[in-house]
């Protein structure tokens, strides 16, 4: 899915590090970053 600049993103729910839920939608009216690091910590 290609987003253009300025598009609302769709909501979705990660796990963070802590284990605990988190949801877009939750941090809606404030400015949010969203980095992706694929396979980020393992060997290979």
């Amino acid at each position: 899915m290609t987003l253009q600049p300025g598009t609302e993103a769709p909501d979705f729910t990660l796990t963070a590090n802590d284990g605990n839920a988190v949801t877009l939608s939750s941090y809606r009216g404030r400015r949010v970053i969203l980095a992706f690091h694929p396979q980020s910590f393992t060997g290979g």
